[in-house]
């Protein structure tokens, strides 16, 4: 399984020609920060105060904290990556029949499974070390303030949960490309799990149970408790609290919420290993019943 990982790691990291997909997307992410930045220097200046008449900037440059500013300048980007990366990659080993000739011994199906998934962890742990690299350069030349700094714990909580659930998405990806093989599905698939439309709709539905779905109140508690604990939702909450790992669930549910939940940064260690480990299982259960 190693020996698979090393070889899916070189190839996306090949450096001629840029032919490696880590190129690609690091120059993306990069360009995109680079617009930020470039944005909020140009509000600045007296250019931006000629054209706007006197309006506020757009942008703020003051964060509640470093993880706050980390996770509000990685949300989207950064999981999205990922998870396309994951599935640009599998998806071409199909169409290019070399997961066929690597599982010609069926011995081989459990590693190579699951040499996927920890892939998928990996490359995880990569670009958001790397994104938190381009994100940190991006505070120092935009000259970004934090109101009060992050302890050892909760800056290494916070990044430990953000890893998990961004490791969790693309497994839940690789669910997608496992079980159609068809691109569109499988990237319209990720970019809906990145940007939290399943949660969305769980809370709609748990909202609209309220309402004009009357029918569906007995499984309130379960739609919410579902939505809260999603991948999506993990890192929502990360997002909003930072390394501020004991705030209350009510500061992130509100009062009205019936879901089943714990501190916002303890679940989301919790859920992110949750959500690793259930796609897992499905994607092996997919490799053996399709004979992958």
């Amino acid at each position: 399984m190693l020996n698979l990982i090393k070889s899916d790691l070189y190839r996306i990291t090949r450096a001629r020609g840029l032919r490696g997909s880590f190129w690609q997307y690091s120059l993306a992410i990069v360009a995109a920060y680079a617009a930020v930045v470039a944005l909020l220097v140009f509000v600045r200046t007296q250019a931006y105060d000629m054209l706007a008449d006197g309006a506020a900037s757009p942008f703020t440059s003051e964060f509640p904290s470093y993880t706050a500013y980390l996770a509000d300048m990685a949300s989207g980007i950064v999981p999205l990556c990922v998870c396309f990366m994951v599935a640009e990659h599998v998806l071409q080993e199909f169409k290019g029949g070399y997961a066929r000739t690597a599982l010609s011994a069926r011995v081989g199906r459990l590693s190579y499974v699951l040499g996927k998934v920890a892939f998928a962890g990996v490359l995880s742990a990569v670009m958001l070390l790397f994104s938190i690299a381009v994100i940190t350069g991006c505070a120092w030349i935009g000259g970004y303030t934090f109101a009060q700094a992050d302890s050892p714990v909760g800056f290494l909580g916070w990044l430990g949960g953000y890893w998990l659930n961004i490791w969790a998405l693309a497994v839940l990806s690789l669910v997608l490309v496992y079980a159609t093989r068809v691109s569109p599905v499988s990237y319209i698939g990720a970019f809906c799990f990145c940007f939290g439309t399943v949660s969305s709709l769980l809370s709609g539905l748990a909202f609209s149970s309220g309402g004009i779905l009357r029918v569906m109140q007995p499984v309130r508690p379960a739609l919410e408790t579902l939505a809260a604990w999603l991948p999506s939702s993990s890192l929502g909450n990360l997002k909003f609290g930072g390394g501020l790992f004991w705030m209350s669930p009510a500061d992130v549910w509100g009062a009205s919420s019936q879901a089943l939940t714990v501190a916002p940064g303890v679940q989301a260690l919790i859920a992110g290993v949750i959500w690793v480990a259930i796609p897992a299982a499905v994607v092996l259960l997919i490799a053996r019943e399709r004979d992958i």
